[in-house]
């Protein structure tokens, strides 16, 4: 069986999910983008086999125990998948779960951890990010709880990712 690409998630629940799923429609009808689940990647483009990477979800997840979550400003970068979304409190706890996986998958750590929620993918232009975040405002002040870990096929078109598993953390 071939290495697919996966990646860890942490998703928001209830009112928060509904909130920014809305909001990720809406821009990506509005700016042709793709749809995606609102999600903050905790370590992406990982190449593994289904089963062990299976196997290594549910090793981390026993690791990192709940916590919550604080949204904070919109931002943009010129990457394509961080085209416009907004900044993740960067707390004690989802620093210490980035570490975690960075000591499971030392080959795929970042160089700088920015924990985030994407509201929007694609190649825009500076003013067209400015005039969102004018429509949208600049800070969300929302908050949810995280207790589980998601691992998710992420190959191809965000319309073809894949729910593989939801693990419930430590």
């Amino acid at each position: 069986m071939a290495r697919r690409k996966y990646s860890f998630w942490f998703m928001p629940g209830g009112a928060v999910e509904q909130k920014f799923s809305q909001l990720i429609v809406q821009l990506a009808q509005r700016y042709a983008s793709p749809v995606f689940p609102p999600h903050i990647t905790l370590l992406g483009s990982i190449e593994a086999h289904e089963q062990e990477i299976v196997r290594q979800a549910q090793d981390l997840a026993s690791l990192i125990h709940s916590f919550s979550v604080q949204l904070t400003n919109v931002a943009f970068t010129p990457a394509y998948y961080q085209a416009l979304f907004v900044k993740v409190d960067p707390s004690a706890e989802i620093v210490a779960a980035y570490q975690q996986v960075s000591k499971l998958f030392p080959a795929n750590q970042q160089t700088a951890y920015m924990p985030h929620l994407s509201l929007l993918y694609g190649d825009l232009s500076i003013a067209i990010k400015q005039k969102i975040i004018e429509e949208i405002g600049e800070h969300f002040a929302d908050r949810f709880e995280v207790d589980t870990l998601h691992l998710y096929l992420t190959e191809g078109a965000a319309s073809d990712w894949q729910s593989i598993r939801v693990l419930p953390l430590r």
